[in-house]
């Protein structure tokens, strides 16, 4: 017992095969094979799968159903009210009529007003990884109070297969175009939903008309992940 003791104090300590377990090589990790692809690499090959099966999920699963509905509750409240802080009260009178009279007119569907369109949209991001809204302009024969409705569009509307150099120079991917120094020029988005049947080409809309709403996780990511990804095989 003593001499073992006394070896062990000449004993060369042994090396590890790295400074953190998660990176090392041993049995609880001979199986972990990561991506290294890039997030929109990732994405431009998952994000269909993972948008249907996110939907599904909460279509047949209350417990995904009741995760959406709290998510929302929680983010949007009783929604966007701004008061204006005119110092003139005729004309604060004025703007706030004109706001009300706006929001019962903001949906380009006429099913909602802007206050429900605040939860669908927050409610379309987080199913669905990502929503669209796009401004429609109209005009003062169409009858409303500002000229201005707001329409929804959910994920599947972008054009997901469009990618291309352009001859200007601009690139499409995953159906956005970028300008030479990497900013929104375009969306590429189809008129119907594609799973409605018939939805033809996707149609060129300017970035400054469309709103893109999503939860960018990493550094240069163009579209979004659904919030529920990471626990499907789990709920």
């Amino acid at each position: 017992m003593l001499l073992k003791s006394f070896k062990q104090l000449f004993k060369k300590p042994k090396i590890k095969s790295s400074a953190w377990d998660a990176s090392g090589s041993g049995r609880r990790v001979m199986c972990w094979q990561p991506e290294r692809s890039g997030i929109n690499s990732l994405l431009a090959h998952s994000i269909e799968t993972l948008r249907s099966r996110s939907r599904d999920m909460v279509r047949k699963n209350p417990y995904a159903a009741n995760i959406i509905d709290t998510i929302v509750a929680n983010c949007v409240g009783t929604g966007i009210k701004p008061q204006s802080k005119a110092k003139d009260p005729e004309f604060r009178k004025k703007v706030q009529e004109l706001w009300l009279k706006w929001t019962d007119e903001a949906d380009s569907c006429g099913a909602s007003d802007f206050y429900g369109l605040q939860s669908l949209v927050c409610r379309s991001m987080i199913e669905g990884g990502e929503c669209f809204v796009r401004l429609r302009n109209r005009k003062p024969e169409d009858g409303f109070s500002v000229p201005l409705q707001l329409q929804v569009l959910e994920s599947e509307h972008l054009d997901n297969k469009s990618n291309q150099t352009l001859a200007n120079g601009n690139i499409i991917r995953s159906g956005i175009e970028f300008n030479r120094l990497g900013q929104k020029e375009a969306y590429y988005l189809f008129r119907e939903h594609p799973g409605e049947g018939s939805f033809g080409e996707s149609v060129r809309v300017p970035a400054s008309d469309v709103l893109h709403i999503y939860k960018p996780l990493r550094p240069g990511q163009i579209r979004g992940e659904p919030w529920l990804s990471n626990v499907l095989l789990k709920l």
